[in-house]
């Protein structure tokens, strides 16, 4: 039976996957808490709750060269690994995220004078087809951008962009506020209805995908966002 998870519960149990990746060790309920930007007794108490599911396994220790008492430190579970690559789908490596995302960028580098329009209709013609979340999100991400690109002279624009430039990375909010942009689209008179139609549609499944990313893929796909926004100069 699949364990049931909360959003902010996936959240907390991406970021400890992420931190003890990188640390290769057990992780200090302390530096959850630091990731997360909550308080510590928030993050040890999650990582209990997370425990008492069979996703988080906890242990005593002793910092290496301090005398002082012990420590709580935390691991994720095989079965905690396994429901976060249930979640999430297929898991991209950091080299075809990479290929991904170039792609992307030299394609908005080589189109300024088309106005985007070659790239605009290939991703349309992709996301249906996009197997891994990752690449599905920032396919969603590109499109709503360019969107509001053919937008970018409109009033309705002019009152939307501010928003956006006013995350700064590595914020997710702009993932948010571009899944919440995408719907307000649709409501534009002048607004590529294939474009706006496709997002509509696709609202949902692009929501729940950002909220099963990894923490680590969050951030990816918040700077990569970034980087689409400056490439065509919003």
């Amino acid at each position: 039976m699949t364990v049931k998870l909360s959003s902010r519960q996936r959240d907390f149990l991406s970021h400890l996957l992420d931190l003890h990746r990188e640390a290769e060790a057990p992780v200090h309920y302390a530096d959850v808490a630091r990731a997360l930007d909550v308080r510590p007794v928030t993050a040890y108490e999650m990582l209990r709750l997370l425990e008492d599911k069979g996703l988080v396994r906890s242990e005593t220790m002793r910092p290496q060269g301090h005398r002082g008492r012990s420590i709580v430190v935390f691991s994720p579970t095989e079965k905690a690994t396994a429901l976060l690559a249930e979640l999430t789908g297929d898991t991209l490596s950091k080299r075809e995220w990479e290929e991904a995302k170039a792609g992307i960028l030299q394609a908005l580098e080589a189109g300024t004078a088309t106005d985007y329009q070659d790239l605009l209709n290939e991703l349309l013609l992709r996301i249906p087809g996009r197997r891994s979340p990752l690449l599905f999100a920032a396919d969603v991400v590109t499109v709503i951008i360019l969107a509001f690109y053919e937008l970018r002279d409109t009033a309705a624009a002019r009152r939307i962009l501010p928003h956006l430039r006013r995350f700064g990375p590595p914020g997710w909010a702009i993932l948010y506020s571009l899944a919440g942009f995408s719907l307000a689209l649709s409501l534009v008179e002048k607004a590529n209805r294939r474009a706006t139609s496709l997002l509509l549609s696709y609202a949902q499944q692009f929501r729940e995908h950002l909220d099963n990313l990894t923490g680590g893929d969050k951030a990816r796909l918040s700077d990569f966002a970034y980087e689409v926004l400056r490439a065509v100069g919003l």
